[in-house]
């Protein structure tokens, strides 16, 4: 690896997810024993045809099942996985990763280049229509050279990428080709991975019970005997199986304030909470009025009062944002260009656009939307601004987003390890993710120089700078950063921080 990766490497974002075994924590690590994990959803399964992307719950029983080439370590630098090293072209174009050997698939099939060849061609193979082929369509090809070596060629430069694919979505962990060959429409629920943990049983509506991998390839890992995952909806029913012991950690966020303050006064319970990079943002439609206008746009992120939003929504524990980066972003703006909340400025520049602002915005037909939704309309309509929620479920939002069937939408930018691959997506001219429609050949040179220069001060001058155009021209806004929270029994030991939303249970013990 060239000095100027290594020094990218050091100083890359700590995102995504948490540094495998291969570093051990402090404390002791106590083998054997069995825990039980509240999750917020049922699991759909695990093969990318039928699923697309994993879901928080999907997540954490994908960081047990599987493995991935690289994670992170604890400085939140690419570490190895299941490869050993890799190395990249100067334009950072082309990666090629070393591959660990004698890896074995839980079915006993080796895991080796072709293998992995096999997953990325089968998601990216447009007979297929796998919708999680379109968060792949910077990689050009996948190659495998020989039994132990993968390249990856991309479409454009990625300083960062062995970080980029350190989460365990549908597109980074790899599984087994003979499983899902043989099984077939059998497979999405009998997944086969390399990882620490074996499916044993599978309940729909009850519970997924995990075995420890006896031919785990990283020895003495992993420490507990057994992993059970149990669908758990209510937020209340999951806090109570918490208290009585049901369940040893489970999955909530900051709707649920008042949970997360109890299990904060409550010494045998631990409350784990990561601040991640990105933002929860809105998107402008800057092609359909009133949002064609700046004006309009600006009056509506300055009557926004993020603060009393935040006790509003949750009881304050939102931390209001004013760029799309974060608190646990590397990239820190001196200033970001945010817009000031001023409702008389609003107002002023509401009456300077001449006519009538009225609009719909998208929302979650959640409670948790529909909140959100009536705090933003009282800020607007205080400015002079009239929006009518319109309210649908939650998985028609992307559809509508990408149509550009909407005038403001939800959205967000989630924490990656690199600011690159989203803030790259989502704005840059005739990108398919570009949602505001604005095309600015200065927002489009700043986007191309950051991902082609590994020097950490260059690319944080330029993200600032994207930061204050887009804060400038309104064409998105953000309102909180993301927070991600665990409540735990205080017996359980070794929980990562939450990169990415995962819930990774699989490196923890009991005390």
């Amino acid at each position: 690896m060239t000095n100027i990766a290594a020094a990218a490497r050091k100083h890359a974002p700590i995102f995504l997810v948490a540094a495998f075994a291969l570093v051990s924590p402090a404390q002791a690590q106590k083998p054997g024993g069995s825990i039980t994990v509240g999750q917020e959803l049922e699991i759909s399964g695990f093969d990318p045809l039928k699923v697309g992307v994993f879901d928080s719950s999907g997540f954490t029983a994908a960081a047990a099942i599987f493995d991935t080439l690289t994670t992170l370590d604890d400085k939140g630098g690419a570490a190895p996985k299941l490869a050993e090293s890799w190395t990249h072209s100067d334009d950072y174009k082309t990666w090629t990763f070393k591959l660990r050997k004698g890896v074995k698939f839980h079915d006993g099939t080796p895991f080796n280049a072709q293998a992995f060849k096999e997953n990325f061609d089968r998601q990216k193979d447009p007979a297929n229509k796998c919708r999680c082929a379109f968060y792949i369509t910077n990689v050009k090809e996948v190659l495998a050279p020989d039994e132990y070596t993968v390249v990856y060629n991309l479409t454009d430069p990625s300083v960062n990428w062995p970080a980029v694919i350190s989460i365990q979505s549908t597109n980074n962990v790899v599984q087994s080709p003979t499983a899902w060959k043989t099984k077939g429409d059998d497979y999405n629920r009998n997944p086969v991975g390399t990882g620490p943990y074996i499916l044993k049983s599978w309940t729909a509506g009850d519970r997924m019970v995990l075995e420890k991998n006896p031919d785990y390839w990283n020895k003495g890992h992993p420490y507990l005997d057994r992993i059970v995952l149990k669908p758990l909806p209510d937020a209340q029913s999951r806090f109570a199986s918490l208290q009585s012991g049901e369940a040893d950690i489970i999955w909530d966020d900051e709707n649920d304030a008042d949970n997360i303050m109890k299990a904060q006064k409550d010494s045998k319970l631990t409350v784990h909470t990561y601040k991640g990079s990105g933002a929860q943002v809105y998107a402008f439609n800057t092609k359909v009025a009133p949002f064609d206008d700046v004006r309009v746009r600006q009056a509506l992120v300055m009557a926004i009062d993020r603060p009393k939003m935040s006790q509003a929504i949750s009881n304050g524990l939102s931390r209001p944002a004013s760029n799309p980066y974060g608190d646990g972003s590397w990239v820190k703006c001196k200033d970001d260009g945010a817009l000031p909340f001023d409702v008389e400025k609003a107002k002023a520049l509401i009456k300077d656009y001449g006519k009538p602002v009225e609009f719909k915005m998208l929302v979650t037909a959640t409670p948790r939307g529909r909140m959100i939704g009536q705090v933003l309309q009282q800020f607007w309509k205080r400015a002079g601004a009239n929006m009518e929620i319109e309210q649908v479920d939650q998985a028609t939002i992307p559809s509508r987003a990408f149509t550009r069937q909407f005038q403001m939408t939800p959205w967000r930018i989630v924490d990656l390890a690199d600011p690159d691959p989203q803030m790259y997506a989502n704005f840059r001219t005739g990108s398919p993710l570009a949602l505001a429609g604005l095309a600015d050949p200065e927002l489009d040179r700043l986007l191309d120089h950051a991902r082609v220069t590994a020097d950490i001060g260059q690319r944080t001058d330029d993200y600032c700078a994207i930061s204050r155009l887009i804060n400038k021209e309104a064409i998105w806004f953000w309102t909180f950063q993301n927070t991600y929270y665990a409540l735990s029994s205080a017996k359980l030991k070794g929980f990562p921080k939450i990169y990415n939303s995962v819930i990774d249970v699989s490196n923890t013990w009991l005390e």
